[in-house]
């Protein structure tokens, strides 16, 4: 899943969890990275453990330390900047946002995905289809170019606002 890092000059950091690995009931080992330029520039694990009720952290699995009760944050401070945090998508109304940006305006299914990354596509072209509401409806091109990226699989059910595909 992505993260968004955006700070109030809309600088953005992007946070992508690219690996789950469930060791036990205990202990998972997440892997994530950090994009810039759709290119990765870091790549880290972390494992968390459950041990007598409390959870516990580790870069290592080697030293852990205890972590503090978790609730999913909406700001975060850096050294020198204080970020917004959007989880899974990057709200349209952000001057960031690109024309080319396809974000889910409602709660549905993707039930189908029409093209893949380095497709050409045109104006008006069908990308993918969407259920919601028991009508499909179908997610057009608005604009001339290439798919940069997709976001979403086939039977992936998403919450509004959540960024699908990307065409530059």
């Amino acid at each position: 899943m992505r993260t968004y890092l955006i700070d109030s000059e809309n600088n953005e950091l992007k946070i992508d969890l690219t690996r789950t690995i469930i060791h036990s009931s205990k202990l998972v080992e997440f892997e994530f990275s950090t994009v810039q330029n759709n290119e990765v520039m870091n790549t880290e694990k972390i494992y968390i453990k459950k041990l007598a009720g409390s959870y516990f952290s580790s870069v290592d699995s080697i030293s852990w330390e205890k972590m503090a009760r978790q609730h999913l944050p909406v700001k975060m401070l850096n050294i020198d900047r204080v970020f917004d945090v959007y989880y899974g998508y990057k709200p349209s109304g952000l001057n960031s946002s690109a024309e080319g940006e396809l974000f889910t305006k409602m709660s549905g299914k993707i039930t189908k995905i029409n093209v893949k990354e380095g497709d050409v596509v045109v104006i008006g072209q069908t990308l993918l289809i969407l259920e919601a509401m028991k009508m499909e409806n179908e997610i057009k091109s608005s604009l001339d170019g290439v798919v940069k990226a997709v976001h979403v699989s086939e039977g992936d059910v998403l919450e509004e606002n959540i960024l699908m595909m990307e065409v530059e």
